[in-house]
């Protein structure tokens, strides 16, 4: 069964990054992709997402200003555990009780670091 991962970040540049990323940690990898909050939210309100690993850009957020983390950590409380932020110079992490336990990589990103904490949270 293939690891199924969602990234959600406006950057194309970082879905390339952790594509390559993912494809030298697993063999078998499907890569979900979406550029913006509500089709992060429309990504996980489905029935049965599958995803075992949620990898989520900490600039990204909805038409009110509502951070992606934030609504992945308020209105879909399941996922924190599989969940990990990409820290952008532009993207400011929420200081919420709630976001404190999501693992953060800050740019500039070290390969092996992020690796990593992949494999921790989706060690397949």
């Amino acid at each position: 069964m293939p690891v199924k991962v969602l990234v959600a970040d406006e950057n194309l540049d970082v879905h390339e990054l952790v594509n390559d990323i993912l494809l030298i940690n697993y063999k078998d990898v499907v890569v979900d992709r979406v550029l913006n909050a509500e089709a992060l939210r429309a990504k996980l309100g489905t029935k049965q997402p599958g995803y075992h690993l949620i990898i989520i850009g900490s600039s990204l957020a909805d038409a009110s200003g509502k951070s992606a983390i934030s609504i992945l950590a308020e209105e879909f409380p399941q996922f924190r555990g599989i969940a990990v932020i990409l820290q952008h110079a532009a993207g400011q992490v929420p200081d919420s009780p709630l976001i404190k336990k999501i693992p953060v990589l800050t740019k500039p990103y070290s390969l092996d670091e992020f690796s990593d904490r992949i494999k921790k949270i989706c060690p397949r």
